[in-house]
């Protein structure tokens, strides 16, 4: 184009200089490429790439992951070498520091619902019936949830949560997720400590019992099971519960044993409870020298303590079930027991009296159960002793709070909640609920002014 423009040259432009006639050219160059378009589409495709490389992306909550890196024994200067011990190094100190300060830099629970367990029966369903999901679902993991601990904080929402890989997860409404990578499995029970609440325990499949310091940023390993089952195979911890500062650690292999956790050789006290599995263990919450198991021979047991030793123990009373149980429990006051059995029933004790009467049920409550899923825990109210919840299988998903004749007080449902609860736990004090499901979610049901 340009060969034929130095052809036609005018008289004039043979006049100009070489630099007079080069942006001439340049300019005769233009007026073809507005004529034809070409500009105007040049023009228009830049700015399209320019918007696809601007584009905002969603904030994310950010995941820090903490390693577990072991202890010197020797340095630790510890002699019980039956134990191991485990200290998280964390690999973003600023944040780890900045998950602990936020804990108290504003309040998470705006308006909380006082003594909300403890509200007369008719309003404590009025609150129920105001309950939703006024935040999405929150991915805190990328394994199943198993085990949910809620902190007793009435200003800062807290949760913690165990996996199915092992990992201890904490979310604060406040701050990011921290994640302790501290079990080798599933972590099947999870609490915060009554006497400092900087500490969470947890129980793992992988035979061991735990301590995370959330302010120390430390995972020790307090006792690992050393009894075997009966068919010789792995042990695994099952459940843990409180003891007057201690801890009542239920076994795999029908075995309980208790850990005082000021004593250098831990286990004090060893009780063969079962033939098969312990499922749970629980204190009574006013007669502490007694407590509850439940087991996957059918049958829920209360014992003694004072009657541990290493050879069998007498149970006081037994109460019989059809078929494997998953959890029992004692209410408030321990005035009931509930039980949750895999012949899909819940049955209602009445334990006032602990008597050879308290052994019949004074209610069964059917409820739907699915072929694949044995994990259904039908659990009280902290504080109260006429009202139960637990996950269910109806559809839409839901969880569901019962009265103690099986009425059902509320239904826990969202057109946000998309898939069943696993595992769900209710605050200690306040109406908020939190249920974690297979695919690493939790779901938060408060009322609309708790958390904003």
């Amino acid at each position: 184009m340009n060969f034929e423009m130095d052809e036609n040259m005018s008289d004039e432009d043979e006049d100009l200089t070489y630099e007079q006639q080069r942006l001439r050219r340049i300019q005769k160059n233009e007026e073809i490429l507005d004529t034809l378009g070409i500009n105007q589409a040049a023009k228009t495709l830049a700015n399209c790439l320019q918007k696809k490389t601007t584009r905002i992306k969603k904030n994310k909550l950010k995941t820090t992951t903490i390693e577990p890196v072991k202890r010197s024994l020797r340095i630790a200067h510890s002699s019980n070498l039956g134990v191991s011990y485990y200290k998280i190094q964390p690999r973003r100190k600023r944040e780890i520091s900045d998950f602990v300060e936020k804990l108290n830099d504003e309040l998470a629970i705006k308006e909380p619902v006082n003594d909300f367990h403890k509200l007369p029966s008719q309003k404590f369903v009025d609150v129920l019936r105001s309950l939703d999901m006024n935040i999405p679902p929150i991915k805190v993991t990328k394994s199943s949830i198993q085990s949910l601990a809620i902190h007793p904080s009435e200003t800062s929402l807290i949760v913690a949560a165990g996996d199915k890989k092992g990992k201890i997860i904490l979310y604060n409404r406040n701050s990011n997720i921290q994640i302790f990578i501290a079990h080798t499995a599933l972590v099947n029970c999870i609490s915060f400590c009554s006497w400092d609440l900087n500490k969470l325990f947890t129980t793992s499949y992988d035979g061991s019992f735990g301590c995370s310091d959330i302010t120390k940023n430390t995972f020790d390993v307090i006792y690992r099971t050393k009894q075997k089952r009966i068919n010789n195979k792995s042990n695994s911890t099952t459940w843990h519960s409180e003891y007057e500062r201690n801890f009542l650690i239920g076994n795999d292999s029908g075995c309980v044993e208790m850990i005082d956790l000021r004593k250098q050789n831990k286990i004090t006290n060893t009780a063969w409870c079962h033939e098969g599995s312990v499922r749970t263990v629980q204190c009574h919450p006013l007669q502490k020298h007694y407590f509850l198991t439940s087991s996957e021979t059918g049958m829920v047991s209360l014992w003694d303590i004072r009657s541990m030793t290493n050879k069998s123990i007498n149970a006081v009373l037994q109460f019989k079930h059809p078929k494997v149980l998953t959890s029992s429990f004692f209410s408030a006051y321990g005035n009931k027991m509930i039980s949750t059995c895999n012949d899909n029933n819940i049955r209602i004790f009445n334990t006032e009296q602990l008597n050879s009467a308290a052994t019949i049920p004074i209610k069964i409550i059917p409820f739907m159960s699915h072929l694949y899923y044995n994990d259904f825990q039908a659990k009280w109210n902290p504080g109260r002793e006429d009202a139960f919840f637990m996950t269910s299988m109806l559809l839409p998903p839901r969880a569901q709070i019962f009265d103690c004749d099986g009425n059902v007080l509320h239904d826990l449902i969202s057109e946000k909640m998309t898939k069943r609860f696993s595992v769900i736990e209710v605050h200690p004090t306040q109406a908020i609920y939190v249920g974690g499901n297979t695919y690493g979610h939790i779901n938060i049901f408060s009322t609309k002014k708790q958390l904003i």
